[in-house]
């Protein structure tokens, strides 16, 4: 048990836990949660025997530290935060766990005196602001950033806060910039929609995709395949990565969604307005560390991520609950 999960119950950290036991792994996971359905979807039913749960509030600093002490880990994979609606509904409390929350995992990790190896933690590519802000041409990892969104400005200070910790703690850390995460389990945040599309059309539910233009679309299993990789390197630094899938547009997304599902034609629409954030990843540096890493096309992961919500729903355990 030497690898600790924080925001397991979420959809990446549901997936890191998924691959953390497929591996062999009984990893600690920590949660705010009283409920992890996510788990229970994306793991199995049994999944609370299968690992160690510590039920706590990120921002508390002395109860990440103490579970850091009594567990003896070694690799924290930070994923506890807020998305962007909370965020911007309530930036201060936003900030408390986004920000501060992040500072205590590193703190915990100073603490323990060499113990902790690596911190592998959730960025996103919020930090950058619209296409028009840059170059035509996928983002690369060392543009500047311009966030658009107060969720875009946390994870800026938490990049930085990562930088000082190695400068000045010499603590190890990887953080990753996905941009629209999709496959089950994603159905909360700007970017859900296109995952929640997909969940209806299971269902035979009409569905809006609130958004529209182009994105980069990442599949759930490519994301959580990057921490766990990362939580295992040697390489020094404070390093952050752009994660990049397929940059495409929602109509093709939906599209290809009636492709795999037929019975969902003429249920699915979009609204054609772009969210703030790059349309296309560069992700050179990430291929070149700790790669190659393959990439799930989107055709696939669409087709994936249908047939799992169908067999989820052939055995009572499609959870859409976030649903209207």
């Amino acid at each position: 048990m030497s690898v600790l999960v924080t925001g397991a119950f979420g959809c990446i950290g549901a997936w890191v836990v998924r691959g953390l036991l497929a591996e062999g792994e009984r990893p600690v996971v920590f949660d705010l949660g009283d409920d992890p359905w996510r788990l229970r979807m994306i793991v199995g039913p049994d999944v609370a025997g299968r690992i160690t749960i510590e039920r706590g509030d990120i921002t508390d600093r002395e109860r990440v530290a103490r579970v850091v002490r009594d567990h003896a880990i070694r690799q924290i994979i930070h994923l506890a935060a807020w998305q962007v609606p909370l965020c911007r509904q309530d930036p201060s409390r936003g900030a408390l766990i986004n920000v501060v929350g992040t500072a205590n995992v590193f703190e915990a990790a100073r603490a323990a005196a060499g113990q902790i190896e690596r911190i592998v933690y959730a960025s996103s590519a919020a930090v950058f602001g619209p296409p028009n802000l840059y170059p035509p041409g996928p983002i690369k990892d060392d543009a500047p950033p311009h966030p658009a969104t107060h969720y875009g400005v946390y994870k800026v200070a938490n990049e930085e806060t990562a930088r000082i910790y190695w400068e000045e703690h010499k603590i190890p850390s990887m953080g990753f910039r996905p941009l629209s995460v999709y496959g089950p389990g994603r159905d909360f945040g700007l970017t859900a929609d296109r995952t929640l599309a997909m969940k209806s059309a299971v269902l035979g539910r009409p569905f809006q995709i609130r958004w529209g233009g182009r994105t980069d679309l990442v599949y759930t299993d490519d994301v959580a395949r990057a921490f766990i990789v990362a939580s295992r390197s040697g390489l020094p630094g404070a390093r952050v990565y752009n994660l990049h899938g397929s940059s495409a547009a929602v109509a093709d997304v939906a599209r290809l969604i009636t492709e795999a599902w037929p019975q969902a034609k003429g249920s699915l629409s979009h609204v054609e307005q772009p969210i703030p954030f790059p349309d296309a990843l560069d992700d050179a540096r990430y291929q070149r560390d700790l790669g190659p890493a393959p990439r799930t096309p989107l055709e696939a992961g669409v087709r994936r991520t249908l047939e799992e919500f169908a067999r989820l729903q052939k055995e009572g355990r499609l959870d859409a609950r976030e649903l209207p």
